[in-house]
């Protein structure tokens, strides 16, 4: 093939559609390099407090040093199964306190959240019935093997016994 055979004049480029029209977004205007989904978004709302409970029947967290050592003093033990509930008696709080431990001999990760969500969602439930005060909730190896209920009822007892007094509300 020569030169001669072939043509001067510049071949008409076309592009074909990649989308169908109707498939094109007309409202987001073209040449924005930013891909949809990049950076944070902005907030939709604040979602409120449960209001389930009272605000006084809540449980709050552990956190002063000074109570975990108190704690580990207290001679107000409990235990029932694989659950030891230690006691400290804090009548000028405004709502008991609760510190979970679950050591890794318990098992991996998974096994320990999953125990440690539990016993919360046991004593939120029991919230309104509980002294006011500090609480250690420990769980030995055995824990993870309870059912829920079994796990309740092992709560409840241990409870009682730390506290020195009958819950008003039995679990079943």
């Amino acid at each position: 093939m020569d030169e001669a055979d072939l043509s001067t004049e510049r071949a008409q480029t076309r592009q074909d559609a990649r989308f169908p029209q109707a498939d094109v977004d007309e409202g987001r205007p073209g040449g924005h390099s930013v891909a949809p989904g990049e950076g944070t978004q902005a907030p939709v709302g604040v979602t409120p407090a449960p209001t389930g409970q009272p605000r006084s029947s809540r449980i709050g967290r552990v956190r002063s040093r000074q109570t975990f050592v108190d704690l580990r003093r207290s001679s107000s033990r409990g235990r029932s199964g694989p659950l030891t509930v230690s006691f400290v008696d804090r009548p000028d709080w405004d709502r008991p306190q609760v510190a979970y431990v679950v050591s890794r001999k318990v098992g991996n990760a998974v096994q320990r959240n999953l125990l440690r969500r539990r016993m919360r969602a046991i004593l939120a439930e029991q919230a309104g019935d509980l002294r006011i005060g500090a609480y250690v909730v420990r769980s030995s190896p055995a824990g993870p093997a309870l059912e829920f209920n079994e796990l309740k009822v092992a709560m409840s007892q241990a409870v009682e016994k730390a506290t020195g007094r009958v819950p008003q509300r039995t679990a079943r």
